[in-house]
């Protein structure tokens, strides 16, 4: 490692074997945390980057030496955190990544390694809120793992860890967001397990989903939505009593539904529709409901009265009562198709959305429980 003292900071950085590109680094360092100027790249920073790369994009170190390059910028990065500076803590990758864009830009089919930029680029997004941000960033980090991993698609790299909640992965930089994702997603496991008392964890949803999942972009969607919904539960109840929140809460729990729909239509290829899908889940769980096609038309006559008898336990066709799994799968039903024909929410959405949740997260853990 190369000991970097700049005013009375002292850090360690990979050594780039470059000194011109080592003596531009040192400049930005002083400029940044002694002379406390707004991060910027100078020509010569530039010029010194192209030379480094031209020297490494063809060497079987070129991986490696990329990674070390914009290592070079961490403590920038660290510094920047440490003032509550997340903006500029942003955009030191982006200025990271400038040097490598231009060198690309100039040599045709050859590529820069630049996975580490952007997945700590994504955690900067994500610690400022920028939760859609932060989960596309984070996913061009993989693209650029996967891109420089001997053709493996979904190489064990952090940033995969980020987007598919392995949260079992110790190496990882933001493993406290992937393990806080973890714990909200535990929250409605816990309930699935009370309420039907199945002996069912989060490391069964790892082991029979997440790792074998029907596809990797429904694991992507599942994690992403998780990550909206527990931003969502962070803002006070009181001040989610509107029309457009019902909406946006809508809209998350249609990307949920689009999980389950998907997770089981892998198990019920033959089949394109909701409801047979509806169906196929509940005859796997012992559950059978013949007459789930019936449920859409007393949705559509009243949503809101029905969505309150389904949460309470009390939906009923031909006069039967539904138990309550039957209740769980019915409400995905009528959310499915509100949230695929209507633009207009229910008051019933926001006025009882914890509850409708938990609805929605108990039929998604059955999927995986009965199904996976």
């Amino acid at each position: 490692m190369r000991r970097v003292s700049i005013g009375r900071f002292e850090f360690d950085v990979h050594p780039l074997e470059q000194q011109t590109l080592e003596a531009a680094f040192d400049r930005l360092y002083r400029s940044v945390m002694v002379e406390e100027a707004e991060p910027q790249l100078d020509s010569e920073f530039r010029a010194a980057a192209s030379q480094y790369f031209d020297r490494y994009v063809v060497s079987p170190d070129a991986p490696a030496a990329h990674d070390h390059y914009f290592y070079g910028f961490s403590p920038l990065w660290a510094y920047f955190r440490s003032k509550g500076r997340l903006d500029w803590a942003e955009k030191i990758w982006q200025l990271a990544l400038d040097p490598a864009r231009e060198w690309e830009d100039a040599h045709s089919g050859q590529q820069i390694d630049k996975g580490v930029p952007y997945y700590f680029w994504a955690i900067a997004a994500l610690l400022r809120g920028g939760i859609d941000s932060g989960y596309v960033l984070a996913h061009q980090a993989a693209e650029e793992d996967s891109r420089t991993s001997s053709g493996i698609k979904y190489p064990d790299t952090p940033a995969y860890a980020l987007v598919s909640l392995n949260y079992d992965k110790v190496n990882q930089a933001f493993k406290g967001w992937v393990d806080e994702q973890a714990n909200f997603f535990r929250v409605f496991i816990t309930d699935y397990c009370n309420v039907y008392g199945r002996p069912f964890s989060i490391d069964d949803v790892r082991d029979k989903f997440l790792r074998n999942p029907p596809n990797h972009d429904v694991v992507f969607l599942l994690t992403h939505t998780l990550a909206r919904l527990r931003e969502m539960s962070e803002i006070p109840c009181r001040a989610k009593q509107n029309q457009f929140v019902g909406q946006l809460q809508l809209n998350l729990l249609f990307d949920l539904l689009l999980v389950i729909d998907n997770a089981i239509k892998q198990k019920n290829i033959s089949k394109w529709q909701f409801v047979d899908h509806g169906t196929f889940l509940l005859d796997h769980a012992g559950h059978a409901l013949p007459q789930m096609g019936e449920i859409n038309a007393q949705f559509k006559a009243n949503f809101g009265s029905c969505t309150t008898d389904a949460l309470d336990g009390k939906l009923m066709i031909f006069g039967r009562i539904l138990d309550r799994l039957q209740c769980d799968v019915a409400l995905a039903y009528g959310l499915r198709n509100r949230g695929a024909h209507k633009v207009e929410s229910d008051s019933v959405i926001w006025n009882d959305f914890d509850r409708i949740e938990r609805s929605v997260f108990r039929t998604l853990c059955a999927t995986i429980d009965y199904l996976y």
